[in-house]
């Protein structure tokens, strides 16, 4: 079963105004001192396809940086995302559990969604223990982010969850998008959960 381009818009949709209607303000990470990045950028989207087991954003531009990449040393570190997954639908024997995150970090300009920083995609299976079901996904990177004192700063997550049966059909899927969060530190790793149901 494949999701209808109309539906997939109207969620998208949805999950785009929810989302820009509950930002709350950050402080902005350790190792820089921009202003806090307060909502998402203007026509920044997301959608998630379940058939290919990934979460995409729509909206967002790269900036072309006029700096040598080695003039600036890069921010690291590691993303840790865990989604755990509530199974309060009944499906099919042998249905497994597909998890993608998408994540943006850096310099955020939210009037044009103009992003320097990076864009990272991981995807994985759910693992099953004592019945629960939980994926975890883990994303190192390494940003080039050139200090600006009057730029906004952030970390936005989305992450997607289907339920797939042995046919490769998708019979659930769900997609949604975390608040803002800090700019993660130089070096740091940062951990972050979220539950799910299907």
């Amino acid at each position: 079963m494949r999701i209808s381009p109309t539906f997939s818009a109207v969620v998208l949709c949805a999950v785009t105004a929810l989302t820009a209607q509950a930002q709350q303000p950050v402080t902005p990470g350790a190792n820089r001192n921009p202003a806090p990045v307060s909502k998402l950028p203007q026509g920044m989207g997301f959608a998630f396809d379940s058939q290919t087991n990934a979460v995409t954003a729509s909206g967002v531009r790269m900036k072309a940086t006029t700096q040598k990449s080695n003039s600036v040393s890069p921010t690291e570190g590691v993303l840790v995302v865990t989604i755990n997954i509530n199974v309060a639908s009944h499906f099919e024997a042998g249905t497994t559990y597909h998890c993608s995150v998408y994540a943006i970090g850096g310099i955020i300009d939210i009037d044009t969604g103009t992003v320097d920083g990076g864009l990272e995609n991981a995807n994985n299976f759910a693992t099953a223990s004592n019945g629960k079901y939980s994926c975890t996904l883990r994303i190192p990177y390494a940003w080039t982010l050139p200090s600006s004192a009057g730029a906004d700063s952030g970390l936005i997550l989305a992450f997607g969850v289907a339920a797939v049966n042995t046919h490769s059909e998708v019979q659930r899927s769900t997609l949604q998008v975390d608040g803002i969060e800090n700019l993660p530190a130089n070096g740091a790793t940062s951990k972050f959960t979220f539950n799910v149901a299907l």
